[in-house]
Parts: structure tokens; sequence; C-alpha cells
């Protein structure tokens, strides 16, 4: 996903953890992928000192080739998952193409996991040859970088960086969003987050965040709590989904009843009732109504969501939930897609839209801030709260074929962040600092 940079001149060590413990799902989400080409660009020869792993006392290290291989694996799992999956999207899109019908065949939600190859017990080799690095250390000077916050809620895996103020350590953040929306989070995961904050803002030299608005937001906060003010690097995520089609069906459904995709967790924060409301009435005043298809596993509070989804007789030929998604299988459906929804309260980012866009996808999003700086204005940008108007853009974008035509010409003039572009300023930004 990257191309080769020299600019960094400090040593990096990248701390996989994160990575590692994904490999036993098949399905990346847009944190994971973003994860991985990180690494993917830091494993590269001359790029990395050495990566990292949490350990209770103290980090595992491991050599570059280790962390290397470590890397592979995780997108061979990827990558293995949705070739397996190839032959379940068959079945989504032929029923995607086909007319609603409440007699027809309907796809089951949880999309069917691939048998386990040998990656389990390629792991453990992987991990037994990690516990023998005892002669490995983390180089003087060098830049800590961790991408994904994980188990940010338990400060002990940290505790060591207390030893080593020689190092610059530079952490990621994707949103505050929990501070903001706390209604939004559940009590366990508020609390987590602001551990994860904590430890966050105790330990950084620096952040990266992927818009300016969270920022702002981060260095708000950071005023707000007393925090000592640290360099902040913007830099826009390209869509993690680059390079991840295949020869695709998709044209087909395109040609064939038209639907909506909605990607992303099932949470109030998302919005998904806005949709499902509207979605009813589309049905009710037109049989043939668009189909929607909203590609994400459940989350907390989602019981007025399942309700619907599991117990609506008339939404039920109409709508098609989908889990544990390859990243092959949604570059398909996003392609046949007529819109990408994201009627969302808030994001820090929003992966979605930059995926759906950099293939051509006209997106329609929430007015809000961020949305706008994500998509170059290349969107149609709607209230939140305005289902009224959200029906009638599905409307519209199904019943004029002029209309969505010009949508997607739209869509076509946004021009995607691409991986090497966005490392090489990552890079130097490490190096300034």
């Amino acid at each position: 996903m990257s191309g080769a940079s020299t600019i960094v001149q400090r040593p990096i060590v990248f701390d996989v953890t994160h990575v590692v413990s994904r490999l036993s799902t098949l399905a990346s989400t847009g944190i994971d992928r973003v994860d991985l080409a990180y690494a993917s660009h830091f494993v590269r020869p001359g790029a990395m000192a050495a990566g990292l792993h949490y350990g209770l006392r103290r980090p595992h290290l491991l050599s570059v080739d280790q962390a290397r291989e470590m890397v592979a694996l995780s997108g061979s799992v990827w990558s293995e998952a949705g070739d397996a999956y190839g032959a379940a999207l068959s079945a989504v899109l032929k029923w995607l193409a086909a007319p609603p019908d409440p007699n027809l065949r309907k796809p089951g939600r949880h999309m069917p996991r691939p048998a386990a190859s040998g990656r389990s017990r390629r792991l453990q080799q992987l991990r037994g040859r990690v516990l023998d690095n005892r002669q490995l250390s983390v180089p003087a000077r060098a830049i800590y970088l961790n991408v994904a916050q994980h188990l940010f809620e338990y400060p002990k895996f940290f505790e060591w960086l207390k030893r080593r103020d020689d190092l610059c350590n530079v952490f990621m953040l994707h949103d505050l969003l929990p501070l903001d929306y706390p209604e939004f989070f559940s009590p366990a995961n508020l609390g987590i987050f602001r551990r994860r904050l904590s430890t966050a803002f105790l330990h950084a030299s620096a952040f990266i965040v992927s818009t300016r608005a969270v920022k702002r937001r981060l260095e708000e906060e950071l005023h707000r709590q007393g925090s000592r003010p640290r360099p902040v690097h913007v830099q826009p995520f390209p869509s993690p989904l680059e390079g991840s089609g295949r020869a695709s069906q998709a044209d087909t459904v395109w040609r064939g009843h038209p639907y909506f995709l909605m990607l992303g967790t099932i949470e109030p924060r998302k919005n998904h009732l806005l949709l499902l409301h509207a979605w009813r009435e589309l049905v009710a005043e037109n049989p043939r109504a668009p189909r929607l298809v909203m590609v994400g596993a459940r989350g907390w509070e989602t019981e007025q969501v399942a309700d619907l989804l599991d117990r609506s007789a008339a939404l039920s030929p109409h709508i098609l939930e989908l889990s544990g998604v390859s990243s092959a299988d949604l570059v398909d459906l996003l392609r046949g897609a007529r819109a990408l929804l994201m009627p969302s309260f808030d994001e820090g980012y929003g992966l979605p839209l930059v995926e759906a866009l950099s293939i051509g996808t006209p997106v329609v999003a929430s007015d809000i801030a961020v949305f706008r700086e994500v998509t170059q204005e290349r969107a149609t940008f709607l209230s939140p709260l305005n289902g009224e108007a959200w029906r009638d853009i599905v409307r519209r974008m199904t019943a004029d074929e002029d209309y969505a035509a010009a949508k997607r010409a739209e869509a076509g003039r946004f021009e995607p962040p691409v991986w090497s572009g966005y490392f090489e300023e990552v890079d130097r930004f490490l190096a300034g600092l």
C-alpha cells in the first residue's frame, strides 16, 4: 500500500500488538486495515528498527524479519478470507439483482467463515521465537509508534515508557466522540475510552489524526485537562480497500434491481433507525422500492433496529443485513450500489465515505463538518434528523437515471488520497520530531 521512503532518520519501533490480535478475525474493519497499512509500510527494509508486542512486565521485541512475517500473515488471512467468501457473495448479488419477493430465499446475515488453515500454528511458532528475543532492546532515541490504541485502558502495559525518557512516543487518535456524545456509548465503553485517553495523554510526545476537526478537538481537550500541548499531524486516510478488488460481478447488479449501501457497526450513533423508517415509507408506497444493504455487526443498544430487522415482514424483502464481509466483497458491493448512505450523528473520519468515493460510488452523508472535509464536498449532505429528505433522495436516485448518473460523475471528481503520498507526509512528520 505504500511506496519506499527514506525520510525518517530516527529508529522506528512499531507496535504490532493490534495487528497480531486480529489474526483470528477473518473479516477486517477499517481500523484493522489502516493498522495493517502502517505495519506494512514500516516493516520495509531500512524503515524499522524493531517490532513490539505487549508484555506484562516488559514489551516483547521482534526482529524486523519476525515483524515482517507477522504482518504478512495478517494480510494473508484477510486475502484468503476474501477468496473463500467469493461464492457466498455470488448468492448475495443474485438476491440483490432480483426484484423484491417475500418468497425469494434471502441470504443469511453472517457471511460464512472459511475453514481454518495453518495460520494458528504459524502464529504460535512466531510468538515462540519472539519470547527468545531477550537480546533485543529498544534503540536509544527511537520513535515508538502505536496507531491502534489497543489495550490503552490497561496502563500497566505502558509502564516501561516511564523508564525511557529518551523515546519519542507517537500515538494515533481516531476521535474523542465518547467525551462529546456519551449518550451514544455504554458506560463501560465510556470508562474504557477515558482510561485510553489518559494513557495517551500521559505518554505521547506527538499525535497523528486524520482530520482537522479531530485535531481541533484534541487540542481543546489537552488544554481543558491542563496537559501540555503536543505536535499534532493531520493526514486524511486513503481508502483501506485500495487493491482489494477482484473481477467484479457488481456491474450485473447495477443493471438489476437498485440497492443502496450503509456501512458501519449497528449502534445508535450511526443512525440506522432513520433509514429503516425511511424505507418503511418507501416500501409502503411502492412494493418494488430499492433495497438497503446494511454491512456491519450489531453493537450495543440495537433493540429497536433489531426488532425491525428481525420482525418486519414488510421490510424483509428489501433489507439485507450482512456481517463478516471481506474487503474484496465490500468493493463489489460498493461498486454496484446506487449510493453509500451515512446518516451518522458524528464521526472522527468516515472511512466508508472515502472507500466509496475512491471507486466512484456516490455518497449521501450527514451534513457535519468532518464529512464535508473528508469528501472534498463531493457528496450530497442532509441533516441526520430529516428522515423525509433521506427518503426523497433515495427515491430520486432510483427513479431519475440522469440524476443518478450526475451523482456518479460528481463522485468521479473525488481525488482519492493514496498510501504512497500519505506515508511520505507521515515520514516527514516523524523525521521532524
